[in-house]
């Protein structure tokens, strides 16, 4: 198998024509994470973002999309990428040390690994919920409340939202600027309030997010979606879809109406006008959200864990990892643990 790394402006009409066509054979490689345009909009944010392309008796037979740093992989556009992987037709072989030797990667980390592409290494299973509309928004929706969950109370609230708060208006495809900055802004707030990772920390993941935005392709495209009730943002999501899959990526709701679950609203409404256009799967990314659990019916196996060789780069991860459980477990590095933990929040 011939392996040849690139940058990812260098794909052209015939490569990007191959990667949507091997995209296509699979439903596991429907999500807008594996689109060449997601891989270019990470490219467009981090100069470290590349392509490897494998070739078998001079035909395509994959891409492999990943982002590096002195040996160490990622998926290219790191934790903002909630599928990653091999983009290859079922069926496909290759073997994942010899692709990483390739690619000169001592070690590849992944969290969002589809789960027919396992490595022959320990892995930990997970999975990304899911809305199944291939029969249409109506016949999810009876399934769900033939399930007795609490979906079965949003008409009411939907109801008192619009009468203590002003008419609803809901906008699929929304151009508005103001909107798209309050959604970053509120997630940031979100994640701080929580204690996650806030992911617009760092300035290249908030340009790889407005790339997306700014994408509007036939195969691929950002999406702002917004609920407001009289002139009041009570609820937006952005994220990505291609012809198949809507991708569920930046939830965001006002705390000051939570009473009305403007996000649940939302997130109905999405449902039923993206069955309403053709897609087949609103995809809700990996998470135990009880929201999540309320509204899935169906789920994509994935998989975490890390594919290494045995180089420095490797054993140096390894001795780094050696020392983060000391500092965590240890008593006497408990007075450098806050200093720690915000050098790792900060860091990209």
């Amino acid at each position: 198998m011939k392996v040849s790394v690139i940058r990812p402006h260098e794909l052209g009409p015939p490569e990007r024509a191959r990667w949507r066509a091997l995209q296509l054979a699979s439903p596991t490689l429907a999500s807008p994470c594996f689109s060449w345009q997601f891989t270019q909009a990470a490219a467009a944010a981090r100069p470290d973002v590349r392509v490897a392309i494998l070739e078998d008796e001079g035909k395509v037979i994959g891409f492999f999309p990943f982002q590096h740093r002195m040996g160490a992989g990622g998926p290219a556009g790191g934790r903002l990428s909630d599928h990653h992987g091999v983009i290859a037709a079922p069926g496909t072989e290759w073997d994942w040390n010899e692709l990483l030797r390739r690619c000169r990667l001592s070690f590849w980390q992944f969290d969002h690994l589809a789960a027919w592409q396992r490595p022959a290494t320990p892995v930990t299973c997970a999975s990304s919920p899911g809305l199944d509309l291939s029969r249409g928004f109506d016949a999810w929706h009876r399934g769900k409340l033939a399930s007795g969950n609490t979906l079965g109370k949003l008409p009411r609230k939907l109801r008192k939202l619009e009468r203590e708060c002003g008419p609803l208006r809901f906008e699929l495809h929304s151009r508005d600027a103001a909107a798209f900055e309050e959604v970053i802004r509120l997630k940031s707030e979100q994640c701080r309030r929580t204690g996650q990772l806030d992911y617009f920390a760092w300035n290249w993941t908030r340009a790889l997010v407005q790339r997306v935005r700014d994408t509007d392709d036939e195969d691929f495209a950002g999406c702002l979606s917004t609920l407001h009730a009289g002139e009041t943002l009570v609820a937006a999501h952005f994220g990505m879809h291609t012809p198949q899959v809507w991708h569920w990526w930046f939830p965001v709701y006002s705390q000051a109406h939570s009473l009305y679950s403007p996000g649940s609203l939302l997130l109905l409404e999405v449902a039923r006008a993206a069955a309403a256009e053709g897609h087949t799967l609103l995809d809700l990314g990996k998470g135990d959200e009880p929201y999540k659990l309320s509204f899935a019916d169906c789920s994509w196996p994935l998989l975490e864990g890390c594919i290494s060789r045995p180089t420095p780069v490797t054993y140096a991860r390894r001795v780094k990892k050696q020392l983060g459980a000391w500092v965590r477990t240890s008593p006497l590095a408990a007075p450098a643990r806050p200093l720690l933990r915000h050098l790792s929040r900060t860091s990209s």
